[in-house]
């Protein structure tokens, strides 16, 4: 069976709260450190190394901690239409993929569509761990297949750390299921998806491919009532499955990895995608790299990031792309495409 006709918009992006740095959020560890200055030198060297390794500089968090999750994603949400320019008229779906949520009913998707102003939709959550936009992202074509008369589904994601990090480290043993936390930013990410280009540039989808093992899922996990823990050191190993299941995916397509032009990558660190290029045996220049600027996004890294590819490069009609996250579970998502309509990038964003 053939592939949809299907067009990716650009992304409309906001960061939620101000921008903090390394020291600051040093300084918030040593807050709750309940040991001596001497003793927390152990854990501070351990930190900087953890953010060395990850390139972590600087990242978004929230100091007006009555935002609400569904608010950011409207913001994003405009932001997109407008770049766009596609009124809110045609939207007749909206599917909300973040992992960060206020309260279990309803759904996000309820309160983006409702303070965006839409009266009459469908509106729904997906959840996936980071690979929840492109989830939703995937869940919206299946709909758009499904509803002929549906024109343009909206497809968001945001994310706030709010109560699921946690700053509470008392030993550099602590570290291994709590670093992950620190290097975790803000962010709320938005695209379009119809069955017609954008004039303005956007991205043929030629496929969207997930797989999951679900024998790793207790390695990374946020409870109900608790913070973020992460197995960061055993899930960097999983990283070795990725680039042979990329390879199979592209040789369905016909194609292979090198002729792929800018992958867009989900950034849980820079060195762990710089690692992920190489073993699939690409140049890492054609990585994407937002860590250092905005930390882990979680699932909105994605649309952060795609949004960075069109600020700091020229993408032609024809160039090929990937869209594609990896989250606890395992769950792995990438969608491939093509860029069409205007050349993008730099100042022509």
């Amino acid at each position: 069976m053939s592939f949809p006709e299907l067009h990716i918009s650009k992304p409309g992006v906001v960061f939620p709260g101000a921008l903090i740095d390394n020291r600051e959020t040093i300084r918030r560890v040593r807050a709750q450190f309940r040991g001596t200055d001497k003793q927390f030198a152990k854990i501070e060297a351990a930190i900087e190394r953890v953010f060395g390794l990850c390139k972590t500089q600087q990242r978004y968090l929230e100091t007006d901690l009555s935002g609400s999750v569904g608010e950011y994603a409207v913001a994003a949400a405009k932001e997109c239409l407008k770049a766009n320019d596609v009124s809110l008229d045609e939207i007749d779906l909206v599917v909300f993929g973040g992992i960060a949520r206020l309260y279990f009913e309803p759904a996000t998707a309820m309160e983006v569509a409702a303070k965006l102003g839409l009266q009459k939709t469908h509106a729904f959550d997906v959840t996936a761990a980071c690979v929840g936009h492109l989830e939703a992202l995937q869940a919206a074509a299946g709909y758009l297949q499904l509803h002929p008369e549906y024109r343009t589904a909206l497809v968001c994601t945001s994310e706030l750390s709010r109560e699921f990090l946690s700053y509470d480290i008392q030993s550099v043993r602590d570290l291994g299921m709590k670093s992950a936390g620190l290097t975790v930013g803000n962010a709320a990410a938005c695209v379009l998806l119809r069955s017609t280009p954008f004039p303005g540039g956007g991205i043929r989808l030629l496929a969207i491919d997930t797989i999951t093992m679900p024998d790793h899922w207790h390695l990374c996990q946020v409870p109900i009532k608790g913070a973020l823990f992460s197995s960061s050191v055993e899930l960097m190993r999983l990283g070795k499955l990725i680039p042979p299941w990329i390879h199979e995916r592209l040789a369905v397509l016909g194609m292979k990895a090198a002729d792929i032009d800018h992958f867009v990558f989900h950034q849980p660190s820079e060195i762990m995608v710089r690692k992920l290029l190489e073993d699939t045996g690409v140049d890492p220049e054609k990585g994407v790299y937002t860590h250092s600027l905005y930390g882990n996004t979680a699932s909105a890294s994605v649309g952060v990031t795609y949004q960075q590819l069109l600020k700091e490069r020229m993408v032609r009609p024809g160039d090929k792309l990937i869209l594609g996250s990896a989250a606890s579970g395992l769950s792995i998502v990438m969608a491939t495409g093509e860029w069409t309509g205007q050349p993008r990038g730099g100042n022509h964003v």
